[in-house]
C-alpha cells in the first residue's frame, strides 16, 4: 500500500478513500517511560469525516484494502 492508493473499508465496503500513509503513536507507560508503539493507516475518506471533523482519520491497516493503485 502506498500513498495515493484508492482503498475501501473491509467492514463497510461502500466507504472508500485515499490512503495517505502510516502513522505511529508512541505510548507512554504509567511510570513515564516510553511504552510500545502503535502504527495505523491514515485515510482521507470521500463521504465522511473523522469524529473531530477532519477529512483524514486513522484506521487499523488490516481493516482496509487497496482497490486501485
Amino acid at each position: 500500500m502506498k500513498p495515493g492508493d484508492l482503498v475501501k473499508n473491509k467492514k463497510y465496503p461502500e466507504e472508500m478513500g485515499l490512503f495517505m500513509g502510516m502513522r505511529t503513536f508512541k505510548r507512554k507507560a504509567s511510570n513515564g517511560s516510553v511504552g510500545s508503539a502503535y502504527t495505523c493507516a491514515e485515510v482521507m475518506w470521500f463521504e465522511r469525516n473523522a469524529p473531530n471533523g477532519d477529512r483524514i482519520s486513522t484506521i487499523q491497516k488490516d481493516l482496509i484494502e487497496v482497490i486501485s493503485e
